[in-house]
């Protein structure tokens, strides 16, 4: 067993498949023509059966009007009752035979028997099989045995006929499905080879490779379409990963750059210099602060990203209305010159289904790049709305320079900025709405941006919500 077992192992896949399917075809194959066999076997017993009981009960019923004296009247009748390959015989009372009639069946096979009760039963001589019924039979005032035997051979004959026949049926059944098994595998297994193949091609071609399939609609279909979407999400993961390496690169290369500069400088030369070495430290000191909010929000979107809901199962949910005020006085005091313009009425009876730290840096977020990127007309809308099924929206309109149309699809992708040299004197590094987006997000919420180029952005907060208790 554990050698088949073995071999089977080592055999290709669609190899053990075609094997496999081959002989559970063909066990019910031979299930099916057994059971036939053994039916057709029985009925055809029970014909013979059925015949020698009917001879039984002519000659007992013939016996009943007629005198067991006059032989050569008897024997007519028995002869010409009798068939081919079979034999008529009475015994008297001590089981001697005093009639025998026969045709083709010998007389010696039986051995004569006296009885007091009907019975048939099967019984062999040699090779030979026949049928046997023993009868008591009463003739006036004669009591004694009547025998009839049935050779089988006929019988015999029509199993062989239905076993041979069975057997060169079932060996082309075999033919058909050792050939059929390997059709069906070659089917079966055509998609795994498939993507077997791409998974190779990968390996040697990159992840621009996809699996070709027909659409079905079985399983096998769907775990090629499956496949091609997690290739499609690899890839576009992939590339992200590596825009973000080159991102964080290049925003780490220029602060770096101009810090090495002024070091450079002052150790060639400047050091000397009251005015070029406070204006080298004041420059370094600004580049190793823009250094260090870099670093801090890449550790805030690591942070981001492994976020999920249930890392706060007992967290207090946050009061949006006493957050966003907050935040708003902090900004006035930060940015005296702009007006913020606040109708957030609908957020004093609820609550937000987030902590408070991460609703405040999530505003927090949008309110920045509102100052940022304002213009002449320094005014920052706030407005709050309540909305079927529980949920409540914030939305944050500024009228700054806006974002083109063609760009607004990206601006939540880490490290994209609309205009890298203007981002870049803003003190931006592309990283802001990335958290923000995935924060919001990972508390069943949603951001949304609408922009005109010029006109200024609208941002807008969507968040579930319950009611505050009183």
């Amino acid at each position: 067993m554990r050698r088949l077992k073995f071999f089977m192992n080592s055999l290709p896949i669609k190899w053990r498949l075609t094997v496999w399917s081959s002989l559970f075809i063909v066990t019910l194959f031979l299930a099916y023509a057994g059971t036939q066999y053994l039916i057709l076997n029985q009925w055809t017993m029970k014909q013979e059966q059925q015949t020698i009981q009917k001879s039984v009960d002519e000659i007992k019923l013939y016996f009943q009007d007629k005198s067991i004296s006059d032989m050569p009247s008897t024997k007519s009748f028995l002869t010409k009752l009798n068939q081919k390959n079979q034999m008529i015989r009475i015994l008297d009372h001590h089981g001697i035979p005093i009639l025998t009639v026969t045709e083709d069946f010998e007389e010696k096979w039986v051995t004569p028997v006296t009885v007091k009760e009907e019975k048939i039963e099967r019984k062999w001589h040699v090779e030979d099989h026949f049928l046997l019924a023993r009868s008591p039979l009463k003739s006036g005032d004669f009591t004694g045995t009547l025998e009839i035997a049935i050779n089988l051979e006929n019988f015999e004959k029509l199993n062989k006929l239905m076993i041979s026949v069975m057997a060169i049926g079932g060996l082309i059944g075999v033919v058909l499905c050792f050939l059929g098994g390997i059709i069906l595998a070659r089917q079966f297994v055509k998609p795994i080879t498939a993507l077997s193949e791409t998974i190779d091609k990968i390996k040697h071609h990159g992840l621009t490779e996809r699996v070709v399939f027909a659409e079905n609609g079985d399983e096998l279909s769907r775990l090629s379409q499956m496949f091609n979407e997690m290739m499609d999400r690899l890839e576009l993961s992939f590339h992200q990963q590596k825009q973000f390496v080159e991102d964080a690169s290049h925003e780490l290369r220029t602060p770096i750059a101009i810090i090495e500069g002024h070091l450079a400088m002052l150790n060639r030369w400047g050091k000397n210099d009251p005015v070029v070495l406070d204006e080298s430290l004041n420059a370094s000191l600004q580049e190793l602060n823009r250094l260090k909010t870099f670093s801090q929000e890449l550790l805030a979107l690591t942070r981001a990203e492994g976020l999920s809901a249930s890392n706060h199962p007992e967290m207090e949910p946050a009061q949006p209305y006493e957050i966003v005020n907050q935040i708003v006085g902090d900004f006035q005091m930060l940015y005296p010159n702009f007006e913020f313009e606040l109708q957030l009425q609908p957020l004093k009876s609820i609550c937000l289904l987030l902590p408070a730290d991460h609703w405040k840096q999530i505003v927090m977020i949008i309110l920045d790049n509102a100052v940022k990127y304002s213009t002449d007309k320094k005014i920052i809308e706030l407005e709050a709305s309540q909305m079927e099924n529980n949920r409540v929206q914030l939305r944050i309109r500024d009228y700054g320079i806006g974002i083109p149309s063609e760009e607004i699809g990206h601006v939540f992708d880490r490290f994209y900025r609309v205009d890298k040299a203007r981002t870049r004197l803003a003190g931006g590094s592309g990283l802001g709405l990335a958290i923000a987006k995935r924060l919001i997000e990972t508390y069943e919420g949603q951001i949304e941006m609408a922009s005109t180029e010029n006109e200024g952005s609208v941002v807008t907060l969507t968040m579930p919500y319950i009611r505050r208790k009183l």
